[in-house]
């Protein structure tokens, strides 16, 4: 892998514990013969996270004969890991996605190095902020080699500055023990390097988690009558689906024809989701249709003409990608993941953080265009997801990586 990155100046290069706790896991499958031997255990927060952003990259270990085996929190998707040919899930009964109890926290610890020890993986995958932190610990405990990948902060990012100090030490403390850490954005990198979570030597971005650009392909149809602006995603606070509202008034005040649809559910396990009573209000005063949640987000995108995402922060936008993919122009913001989707005025528009007025703004030069222009941006949209984003371009960094921790394993 060949990617140079230019460092930030600040920069710098938890021993045996035992303890004894009820901890249950899943032994009703036997693991499955694969031609190299070789065990991968992916562990996430919740099913979902793993079904929905890692399915490309099962199906490429499979197919290159790994053994997988994927660990979290069930939460109605496990039936659809388990039912992949090669893949075992193991579910997690500790680990909670909001807890900031210590005792919680460490049970979730003893039940991830219990893990490590039963099923003894050549390597261990991890993602998401609380199977990082104390995957990495647990990987320490057992002498388990490990990759973590951070996907944007989250919550952390707009936590009380205690918290997020907080979270930045317990980080730096679990990578100690882990061999790689993958950032999905330079932003993210620059950051944990200049806080020195993080050395160098250890540190690499991959541009996203990779989209299937032959699933999510333009459908060569004209959008309905709108024009319509399709916001993509879990209802939380930072990711901008209040200013996404705001601007949908300010639009409609303009052009009342222009129509705003939010396709996605509130989350009652993140502190910054908008209540059910909220969603509510807004479908009530004709502002937004609600489309509720889907699995299958390509009919909705298909039916729209521009995929709005106004996030205060993320990893990589996968709405964005899968929107380029299918040839729609965007608009964004300023913030970290989300401007690296952009060139600004060829496949959609960038504009600041929490600012409504400015996002109305982009919606509205966006109408003004003609339509060979509109179309234009659709094309520079597909071209780019193709050629940055494409899981053609992101997978092999990512086998390539974790193909050379497991060699060193076995030297």
């Amino acid at each position: 892998m060949n990617i140079h990155q230019k460092i930030p100046e600040k920069t710098s290069d938890w021993d045996d514990a035992r303890t004894q706790s009820e901890v249950f896991i899943s032994t009703e499958t036997t693991p499955v013969a694969t031609p190299n031997g070789q065990s991968i255990l992916i562990v996430a927060n919740c099913a979902w996270n793993i079904w929905n952003f890692r399915h490309s990259l099962l199906d490429q270990l499979v197919s290159d004969g790994y053994q997988l085996i994927c660990a979290a929190p069930t939460d109605g998707y496990e039936g659809f890991l388990s039912g992949l040919p090669g893949v075992r899930f193991i579910p997690l009964h500790r680990l909670s996605r909001k807890s900031l109890s210590l005792t919680s926290n460490w049970h979730t610890l003893i039940e991830l190095c219990r893990l490590l020890r039963q099923e003894n993986p050549d390597l261990v995958m991890l993602y998401t902020i609380k199977p990082n932190i104390f995957g990495g610990m647990a990987a320490r405990l057992t002498g388990t080699r490990v990759i973590a990948t951070v996907e944007g902060l989250g919550y952390t990012a707009t936590a009380p500055a205690l918290l997020r100090r907080l979270i930045f030490f317990l980080y730096q403390l679990a990578f100690r023990f882990v061999h790689k850490v993958v950032f999905l954005n330079h932003d993210d990198w620059a950051a944990f390097l200049y806080n020195r979570v993080v050395p160098p030597s250890k540190a690499l971005v991959i541009k996203g988690i990779g989209v299937d650009t032959g699933y999510f392909l333009p459908n060569g149809r004209n959008a309905p009558a709108g024009p319509v602006f399709l916001f993509i995603g879990r209802l939380l606070a930072d990711k901008g689906i209040r200013y996404f509202v705001r601007a949908a008034r300010l639009t409609k005040a303009i052009v009342p024809q222009a129509r705003f649809q939010i396709l996605g559910k509130t989350d009652p396990t993140n502190p910054t989701s908008i209540s059910h009573d909220e969603l509510d209000s807004w479908i009530r005063d004709a502002s937004i249709e609600h489309l509720g949640h889907s699995d299958d987000v390509r009919p909705f995108i298909a039916n729209s003409h521009v995929v709005v995402l106004p996030s205060y922060r993320e990893g990589m936008p996968r709405a964005l990608l899968e929107g380029m993919a299918m040839g729609k122009p965007i608009i964004t913001t300023d913030s970290v993941g989300c401007r690296e989707t952009v060139d600004e005025g060829s496949n959609g528009y960038i504009v600041p953080a929490e600012d409504a007025e400015a996002l109305s703004a982009a919606m509205l030069r966006f109408i003004q265009l003609s339509p060979a222009q509109k179309e234009a941006m659709g094309r520079h949209s597909r071209q780019k997801a193709v050629k940055e984003f494409s899981n053609n371009v992101v997978l092999p960094q990512y086998l390539e990586l974790m193909s050379g921790v497991l060699k060193k394993r076995n030297q």
